[in-house]
């Protein structure tokens, strides 16, 4: 566990304003992959049931 808190606080100390925008993209282009995964697969399920 400390490694991971050791991890964050350097990655925190690392990001400054321009680095900011591009972790916030990131997060989100993650969150919207994830996302779109589980649709995708939801319509495959679909398609097998019937």
């Amino acid at each position: 566990m400390t490694e991971f808190k050791d991890n964050f606080s350097n990655l925190k100390n690392n990001i400054n304003s321009e680095n900011s925008k591009i972790v916030s993209f990131l997060i989100y282009g993650i969150f919207i992959g994830r996302l779109y995964e589980k649709i995708k697969k939801f319509k495959k399920n679909i398609r097998l049931k019937k």
